[in-house]
């Protein structure tokens, strides 16, 4: 007897998640310069959230400090990406809030590759099973930032998503 097709939303998953990593830069080398990457996992009440971006993108530069200018906006970068809950917002129902914050602030390129910045956030979400959506401040906060790419394994759901900042929203889509 052949094994049974996969079903049409696992399907489709994997369309769009082939779509996301074939039209993705890193597919092709190193990621775009503009373009940010979030992992969001939860497990339980706890959601984390890693965000990586190349250093050009966030802070206009790709190496360690060099100058005054270089090292006063390099802080400023990490003190917007501690704000975590103004990077990532999720839906009110959850009543998510940030718990820990933790940035890579080292701009400078590691082995071949160019240079990134980086932070990893936990909140807590008082009703896990309500959460439903992120809305990304990152945009905002870094305006050389024209994607994001979204990962997310979230309450039931997973997927990912392409967020530009004309559409900073992403809705965790159940696997059911």
């Amino acid at each position: 007897m052949p094994p049974s097709p996969p079903s049409l939303k696992a399907t489709l998953l994997a369309i769009l998640i082939l779509m996301l990593t074939v039209g993705a830069p890193a597919a092709v080398g190193a990621p775009a310069q503009d373009t940010a990457t979030l992992k969001v996992t939860s497990e339980g009440p706890q959601v984390h959230v890693d965000l990586r971006a190349p250093a050009v993108g966030l802070v206009g530069f790709a190496h360690g400090p060099r100058t005054a200018d270089e090292r006063e906006t390099l802080s400023l970068a990490v003190e917007n990406l501690k704000t975590g809950d103004g990077l990532v917002r999720f839906n009110s129902q959850a009543g998510c809030w940030l718990k820990d914050a933790r940035v890579d602030s080292d701009p400078a390129p590691r082995d071949k590759s160019q240079g990134e910045l980086g932070a990893s956030y936990v909140f807590h979400c008082d009703q896990p099973k309500s959460l439903s959506s992120a809305a990304l401040g990152l945009f905002m906060g870094f305006p050389a930032l024209a994607r994001a790419h979204v990962y997310y394994e979230v309450a039931g759901a997973a997927g990912a998503a392409v967020l530009t900042p004309a559409n900073p929203v992403v809705s965790f889509v159940p696997l059911r």
